[in-house]
C-alpha cells in the first residue's frame, strides 16, 4: 500500500480531500501567543475574524513529531510513503521531513518513503498531489510517483492577485512606503511561486486589470489543456471567483472549482486575494519520458 502525505499548504478541492489513500500534516499559524494547526484547528473564516481586528498572524513549519509518529506508524504497519512537501524555500518543513525520515529508517531499515520539494504552494502544489493520487489509483508504484511529482513541478502554475498591500508590508515582503503609496494608488501585486519563491512578478492599477492580467496569463501558459480541472484560489469576497469563472468560461474552460486558501498562506497574503491555478499540459504528456 501506498499513501500521499501533504501538508496544509495543499489546497485540495473537495473531491480529493477525503480521498482514501491521502493524509495531512498541519503547519501552524500563531494568533495572539496561541498556536493553532491548519485547517484542523482553525479555518480560514475564523482567522479572517482575527484579522479584520487588525491581529497580524505568524506561521510556522509542522511540528518535527507529526512526521515522526506519521513515519513511524507507517514503518510498523509495512506503509509506503511519499511526502510532498510544500516549498522548501518558504518553509522549514521539507528539510525537517528528509531529517525525521533518516532517523526513522535507521530504527526501520525496509520502510520505504521518499520526500519531494513540491516548489509550489497552495493549489500549485494541490495540482500535483491530484495527479499522484490518480497514479496510486492507477497501481503506480513508489519511485514512479516520485519522478511524477517532480516531472508535473514546473507545469503547475499559480497567478495570485493581492488587494491590500499592508499585508505583505506586515510580512516583510514589502517597504511601509511602498504599501502605503501602493495603497493611495490602489496597486494591486500580482504574485506568483516561482522556483519555489514567492515573487511578485507584475502589479496593476485597480481590481478589474488585475483581473484581466491574470487571465491573460492564464490564456498564455494553459497552451490548449482546456478539458482540466482549474481551480481558483480565494481568501475573501467570493465576487471575483464568480467574474473569474466567468472569463475561463469564456476561455473554453469548463471544469472550475473555487477553493479556500490555507490559513497559513493567507497570513502572507492578507484578507482579500484571489488567483488561478492550472497545468501547462496534460498529464499523460507529462509522464511520457517517465520508465
Amino acid at each position: 500500500m501506498i499513501r500521499l502525505l501533504v501538508d496544509s499548504m495543499c489546497d485540495l478541492p473537495k473531491e480529493y480531500i477525503n480521498h482514501p489513500n491521502l493524509d495531512m500534516v498541519s503547519l501552524n499559524v500563531i494568533i495572539e501567543g496561541v498556536s493553532y494547526r491548519d485547517k484542523r484547528e482553525i479555518d480560514l473564516d475564523r482567522m479572517n475574524e482575527f484579522m479584520k481586528q487588525g491581529i497580524v498572524p505568524t506561521t510556522s513549519q509542522v511540528n518535527p513529531g507529526d512526521f515522526i509518529e506519521y513515519f513511524e506508524e507507517s514503518a510498523k504497519n509495512n506503509v509506503e510513503c511519499l511526502y510532498l512537501a510544500f516549498t522548501s524555500k518558504l518553509s522549514g518543513s521539507y528539510e525537517t521531513a528528509s531529517l525525521v525520515l533518516k532517523e526513522v529508517i535507521g530504527r526501520y531499515p525496509d520502510f520505504k518513503c521518499k520526500v519531494v520539494d513540491s516548489l509550489q504552494s497552495g493549489g500549485g502544489v494541490a495540482l500535483i498531489a491530484v495527479e499522484l493520487l490518480k497514479l496510486i489509483d492507477q497501481g503506480k508504484d513508489l519511485d514512479y510517483l516520485a519522478q511524477a511529482a517532480i516531472k508535473t513541478i514546473p507545469h503547475s502554475h499559480f497567478y495570485f492577485s493581492i488587494e491590500d498591500l499592508n499585508w505583505l508590508y506586515m510580512g516583510g515582503r514589502v517597504s511601509k512606503g511602498t504599501a502605503v503609496v501602493g495603497g493611495f494608488l490602489k496597486i494591486h501585486p500580482i504574485v506568483s511561486v516561482e522556483d519555489g519563491e514567492l515573487k511578485i512578478i507584475g502589479k496593476t492599477r485597480g481590481k478589474k486589470k488585475a483581473q484581466k492580467t491574470i487571465v491573460e496569463k492564464v490564456a498564455r501558459n494553459i497552451t490548449g489543456y482546456l478539458g482540466q480541472n482549474v481551480g481558483i484560489a480565494f481568501t475573501g469576497s467570493l465576487e471575483p471567483v464568480e467574474e473569474y469563472e466567468s472569463e475561463l468560461r469564456l476561455m473554453g474552460v469548463n471544469n472550475i472549482e473555487a477553493v479556500p486558501i490555507g490559513c497559513v498562506l493567507a497570513a502572507h497574503l492578507g484578507l482579500q486575494g484571489t488567483g488561478i491555478y492550472f497545468l501547462d499540459m496534460p498529464p499523460e504528456e507529462i509522464f511520457k519520458e517517465i520508465i
